[in-house]
């Protein structure tokens, strides 16, 4: 975590009453919950101190949740997870604690999206998205939680073999510290289990940008282990190696800084045969499989419908005409 003003935060025992934490990815998001959970609770019995509610949770019951007196320690955490979905019905039950709320009580407040505006509470905000020139530091600080030590060429490797998302790389991270070595480098990187595959995911992008459908689809059975969470990193890299092409397109053909030549060169001769409308077909189709790998069980089926979708460049420009 590299949120400094946070980490000062945890440091004082997150003395305020009310905080909110949000940001699009959700590891980030667990990860603080889990702090709060070590620094609130402690060594206190959880069952009787913690309590966490979702966007189908009856205003009441956070109420009462809230108005509990801790026992064993000085304050109980209260969680609100997936605030941005909670109904306006039960922000407005939960409205007047907000504004006065149990000093007895440490309430968390997780969401995806910024507080609204209207929602002008004394709580702590914190963001905790993270720009792409931060996620070279952020994978080191991350491998070393996990004991594990990243050169400064492994961490790119790990960049250009997975992208700037941080879901995949952290599974990548997690991958990596099994593996029992304390320094990894660029090389352990393309050797490790994960990396060491006749393919990498931008030859399946490369291979859908050009058309060859039998090549594409013969990568993603080399790609796929059949494991459950190789969807959503397949789906991951392929949507950032995705944005790297668009931000090439958009900047008609100007490399982008962190595209490396072989990746420009190999991009670059498609831009003219794509068009906006195509780049947001394809964004779509990535979002609609990242959804369905993780609450389907059948991602492979996912990934090849995912594929054929993307090889249809021609049939999606036919219908728009």
């Amino acid at each position: 975590m590299l949120n400094k003003a946070l980490l000062k935060e945890f440091e004082k025992g997150l003395p305020d009453l009310l905080y909110y934490f949000w940001s699009g990815e959700d590891y980030f998001l667990e990860e603080a919950h889990s702090k709060f959970i070590d620094i609130i609770i402690n060594s206190a019995p959880k069952d009787f101190n913690y309590d966490v509610f979702y966007p189908s949770s009856p205003p009441q019951e956070i109420l009462n949740a809230a108005a509990t007196l801790p026992l064993m320690t000085q304050r109980r955490l209260v969680a609100l997870k997936d605030f941005h979905l909670f109904p306006a019905p039960i922000v407005k039950a939960l409205t007047p604690y907000f504004k006065n709320p149990a000093e007895t009580t440490c309430m968390l407040i997780l969401s995806q999206k910024a507080p609204a505006s209207a929602l002008n509470f004394n709580w702590k905000v914190y963001p905790l998205n993270i720009n792409e020139r931060d996620i070279p530091a952020w994978i080191k600080q991350a491998s070393a939680k996990k004991g594990v030590k990243l050169t400064e060429d492994a961490i790119n490797y790990l960049i250009e073999y997975v992208g700037y998302e941080i879901g995949p790389l952290m599974m990548e991270i997690e991958k990596l510290s099994s593996l029992g070595n304390k320094t990894l480098t660029g090389k352990d990187i393309v050797n490790s289990t994960s990396a060491m595959r006749e393919y990498t995911t931008f030859d399946l992008v490369d291979s859908l940008v050009s058309g060859q459908s039998s090549r594409a689809f013969r990568i993603l059975k080399t790609l796929f282990s059949g494991r459950s969470d190789e969807g959503p990193v397949i789906i991951g890299t392929l949507n950032w190696h995705y944005k790297q092409f668009y931000s090439l397109w958009v900047n008609k053909g100007r490399r982008p800084v962190r595209m490396r030549e072989k990746t420009y060169q190999a991009l670059v001769k498609y831009i003219p045969s794509f068009k906006e409308e195509d780049f947001c077909r394809i964004f779509q189709s990535l979002h609609e499989a990242d959804l369905g790998v993780k609450s389907s069980g059948r991602p492979e089926l996912i990934l090849e419908i995912l594929l054929i979708r993307l090889l249809q460049k021609e049939s999606w420009n036919s219908q728009a005409l």
